[in-house]
């Protein structure tokens, strides 16, 4: 049996994704097993996901996905490079996976490897780039623009620049995986309306925030649909970054230049800037926007917030220390059941399982949790908003193999 990793967020779930999923069984084999690697409650570009990590995984496993584990709290919280590491470092871990799909907006698969390698072998130049005050994806885009124009151009696009970084991770690791890229179809990243019938996902997130999940319906499988409006009806969703602003704000201005520099990623003035926007503004988005400049791309803004607030420092790796898993199907009970013989990493399916791992995965455990009992504050639902459901949360199971 083949079984294919993908990396995605699922925020929300919609008919792209469903679209890549039976994409890549298409050109796998009906049998492939399709093991996701996703964001939890936190997500890239530096915000809370939507809705929870365990109803997204189910809305995954109802719709095509096979099994659904969660990606590394930090990874999640890193630019390209980082995230792309802590995930496809993980899948890799798992032992058992035979190939990576990923979406892009060029699928030309020897195009890309040839952007990877040249990203790869450009380090100097890179890190020249970077010290210019260029955001990570400009800085690789100019580095492999200045030797190769056409892989260069590339890098325009999100998806492409996330491609790169999963086959430049596969190098590193000198990995056995085979890539497989999908040509991404529907609205462009962060687009303001669905192209030929596919959203992105900001377009429903947009919605979902007026409160409009009727206007999602087109847009969203059916089975992901009901998932979603059973969410909003329970008062789960939509969660909004708005939601928890006092709460982030109140943690942010207990901090200093000095004790923000870990959150930051480095000593280049950033934590300064943070700081003055701290001090000068009354909201999450306010302090963001104060903050950003173009070499302090919005994206980093936010995830170095979140990351004071999570107290999360950088110095925390994207690698994933153990494993969870939040949804699995008949063929994902398969992969799980291999995954216990091959996986050089700790597997947790239940809570209590936790309470076994050793000593030093303990602290992961702890920051991982509190991250969780931090979103829950801005469920809509004041009654959902106590601590510690990650104690009591098990994976969803879908008992039958068609979506």
């Amino acid at each position: 049996m083949k079984i294919c990793g993908v990396v995605a967020e699922y925020n929300p779930f919609h008919s792209g994704h469903a679209y890549h999923l039976a994409q890549t069984r298409h050109l796998l084999g009906a049998d492939t097993a399709l093991v996701c690697a996703m964001s939890g409650n936190f997500v890239q570009r530096g915000d809370l996901a939507v809705f929870e990590k365990y109803e997204r995984a189910e809305a995954a496993v109802r719709c095509g996905a096979d099994l659904v584990l969660e990606l590394p709290l930090s990874a999640c919280l890193w630019s390209a490079e980082g995230f792309a590491w802590g995930a496809v470092s993980m899948l890799a871990a798992l032992g058992c996976v035979t190939h990576l799909s990923f979406g892009a907006e060029c699928a030309d698969l020897p195009l890309l490897q040839r952007a990877a390698v040249l990203a790869g072998q450009q380090q100097e130049a890179l890190r020249n780039s970077l010290s210019l005050g260029l955001s990570y994806a400009a800085a690789v885009q100019q580095t492999v623009l200045s030797v190769d124009p056409e892989a260069g151009a590339l890098l325009r696009s999100p998806n492409n620049t996330l491609a790169i970084e999963y086959l430049r991770t596969l190098s590193i690791l000198s990995s056995s995986i085979q890539p497989v890229a999908i040509e991404r179809k529907g609205g462009a990243h962060d687009s303001g309306a669905p192209v030929d019938g596919l959203p992105s996902a900001s377009y429903l997130r947009g919605l979902l925030a007026t409160g409009d999940i009727l206007s999602c319906r087109p847009y969203v499988p059916t089975a992901a649909y009901a998932v979603l409006l059973r969410a909003v009806r329970g008062g789960a969703a939509p969660v909004v970054c708005g939601a928890v602003n006092q709460a982030i704000v109140a943690h942010l201005r207990r901090l200093t230049p000095q004790t923000l520099i870990p959150y930051c990623g480095g000593q280049d003035g950033f934590s300064n800037r943070l700081a003055d926007a701290i001090v000068k503004n009354v909201s999450f988005s306010a302090i963001c926007s104060a903050a950003q400049t173009r070499r302090y791309p919005l994206a980093r803004v936010r995830r170095a917030l979140l990351r004071a607030w999570l107290d999360l420092p950088q110095s925390v790796p994207p690698e994933a220390s153990y494993v969870r898993v939040l949804a699995l199907g008949p063929r994902g009970r398969t992969v799980l059941h291999r995954m216990k013989q091959t996986c050089s990493l700790p597997i947790l399916v239940k809570p209590a399982a936790a309470r076994t791992l050793p000593q030093p995965l303990q602290p992961a455990l702890t920051r991982d949790g509190l991250a969780d009992d931090l979103y829950a504050l801005a469920y809509p639902a004041p009654a959902l908003r106590t601590g510690s459901a990650y104690l009591r949360k098990t994976p969803y199971f879908h008992p039958s193999l068609e979506p």
